[in-house]
């Protein structure tokens, strides 16, 4: 592995130093607006970021992770396309009109994070995807980790195909007022309900089964376990031909 590189970065270093394909272990940045850097395809371990403004920076298919912390910061207009933010801790934080596509918010621990602007194709994930959702102890073989509760105000921001899921409790993020965002309050007992409506719509066993599986695979899946909440994109199934796919939509919208 590639030498890592430790250090706290002031201003002047930041503006002459390339930040592209590296490996920064226990680094710190505090203070400095970072404007046009090139941060794509590195990994930061245990990294800080305190009061910064980060403008215009390339985040692309960068890693951080192994603790870490973004504080008091403001990100406007950066990429963070194929970005993986793993398991740090994110505070009084503003993102700007940044690119995020095919990002992972991979186990982040967030608090009083504000997003506004586009979010395409992307994973807030409460426990991260390395693990698994369960925990061992000695007297209870398996039960499911602690829920990660995130305050988090989206209601700025442009959700499109954003999945929350794996041990998150969703109370306490503001959503964007869309029609086509579908929250659900106790999923359990709520695709009960639904699949009980289903199987009055459609009389046919194939339909019903296909009801089921679309509910297991495509709204309660087993990575959504113990949520208490859940958030549903309806737009994700505009694009489906299948008839019974439209029909459950529609079902799902006047519920």
């Amino acid at each position: 592995m590639e030498h890592a590189i430790e250090k706290v970065f002031g201003q002047n270093e930041i503006e002459t130093f390339d930040f592209s394909y590296k490996i920064f272990k226990n680094c710190s940045f505090i203070k400095s607006t970072i404007k046009s850097k090139d941060f794509s395809n590195s990994v930061f371990l245990n990294c800080h970021f305190t009061s910064c403004e980060f403008i215009d920076c390339n985040f692309q298919s960068t890693v951080f992770k192994n603790l870490g912390s973004w504080y008091d910061c403001t990100f406007k207009s950066n990429n963070f396309l194929k970005t993986v933010i793993g398991n740090i801790k994110i505070e009084k934080l503003m993102f700007s009109t940044n690119n995020f596509n095919k990002t992972l918010f991979d186990g982040t621990e967030m608090s009083a994070v504000v997003f506004d602007g586009k979010i395409d194709s992307s994973w807030f994930y409460g426990v991260s995807s390395a693990e698994s959702l369960y925990a061992r102890d000695f007297f209870i073989i398996k039960k499911l980790k602690p829920l990660k509760k995130p305050s988090i105000n989206f209601e700025g921001a442009e959700l499109n195909d954003v999945v929350f899921s794996r041990g998150l409790d969703l109370s306490n993020i503001k959503f964007p007022d869309k029609s086509h965002l579908k929250t659900v309050i106790n999923p359990l007992q709520f695709f009960d309900s639904f699949l009980n409506k289903c199987r009055r719509i459609f009389s046919d066993k194939e339909s019903k089964d296909f009801c089921r599986e679309f509910i297991d695979r495509s709204l309660f899946n087993t990575d959504s376990q113990g949520m208490p909440m859940l958030l549903i994109d309806l737009k994700t199934f505009d694009e489906s031909r299948d008839t019974r796919v439209q029909r459950i939509v529609e079902l799902l919208k006047a519920s």
